[in-house]
């Protein structure tokens, strides 16, 4: 069946995140401006987590309103909100689009770049949703063919220093998978953190953090009888998922089907603190 091609596409533009170096060397300028009294560490890959999408034209039409819902505040400083909702419901094809929206951070750049990026995400979602179903009912005609796609987001840690957002894409047709991107955000120097940048210059980072994660497994397959596949597990790619717990865990995050079965859902592992604690800044 053609619908696969949806989530073929759908990774395709996620995975297709850069930035320029004017558009980089632009953002750090002003963040270090904002920040004079503060040490920021804001790499290439920083900036290049929070630019647009490349490739993905904004999406205009009207059908597509974001206006901002009535949502709990679930920070006193910084607040994350509803931003857009976008629902369609076309016999077996169902479409739940929740666009999340950061409001509240000191470095105002920081905030509109990953408030756009979210914006732009939702519409790559609406316009392959739509680009599917046209080619799904010119194969299938009137056949039920089901299809539920659902962009939405879960806040993984927010307190007086850390928000961490986890920014996903659900998608089922017989089986289903899902794409996440996680922000991790410094709230006091409005930093974007990346793996890499939570280390020592030039620190061994993957070894230490892939053996743990090895020995997890292990551990997890014997004691809770996971179904997780330690042959198909090397080793952490240098900027793998992760985010910052609200004790100041770093939680290797890794994709639905990628080391481990699919009833595993989307594996998470915390480190603890003294598996990096020589290397870590």
């Amino acid at each position: 069946m053609k619908n696969n091609q949806f989530f073929d596409d759908l990774k395709k533009e996620y995975n297709n995140i850069n930035a320029s170096e004017e558009f980089i060397m632009k953002m750090n300028k002003q963040i270090k401006k904002e920040n004079t009294k503060r040490k920021i560490r804001v790499s290439t890959t920083a900036a290049a987590a929070f630019i647009v999408l490349a490739g993905v034209t904004l999406n205009s039409s009207p059908a597509l309103a974001y206006a901002l819902s009535d949502v709990p505040v679930i920070s006193s400083i910084v607040n994350v909100v509803t931003f857009g909702k976008y629902t369609v419901k076309d016999d077996g094809y169902e479409l739940d689009i929740n666009t999340p929206k950061i409001e509240g951070l000191s470095n105002k750049d920081l905030e509109e770049n990953l408030n756009n990026t979210f914006k732009e995400q939702a519409d790559t979602v609406k316009e392959l949703f739509q680009k599917n179903v046209d080619e799904l009912k010119a194969e299938f005609g009137d056949e039920t063919v089901h299809m539920d796609i659902e962009f939405n987001y879960d806040v993984k840690t927010n307190n007086d220093d850390i928000l961490a957002l986890d920014v996903y894409t659900f998608y089922a047709s017989g089986s289903s998978n899902s794409v996440h991107n996680y922000y991790t955000i410094n709230k006091k120097t409005g930093e974007l953190y990346t793996l890499k940048g939570m280390f020592k210059d030039g620190a061994d980072y993957v070894t230490p953090i892939t053996n743990y994660i090895k020995d997890e497994i292990n551990r997890r397959n014997l004691e809770e009888n996971g179904m997780y596949f330690p042959e198909t597990f090397d080793k952490i790619a240098e900027d793998q998922n992760f985010y910052i717990n609200n004790d100041g865990n770093i939680v290797i995050c890794f994709g639905k089907y990628e080391i481990a079965a699919g009833a595993q859902g989307t594996p998470e592992f915390v480190i603890p603190n003294e598996v990096v604690a020589d290397i870590i800044k």
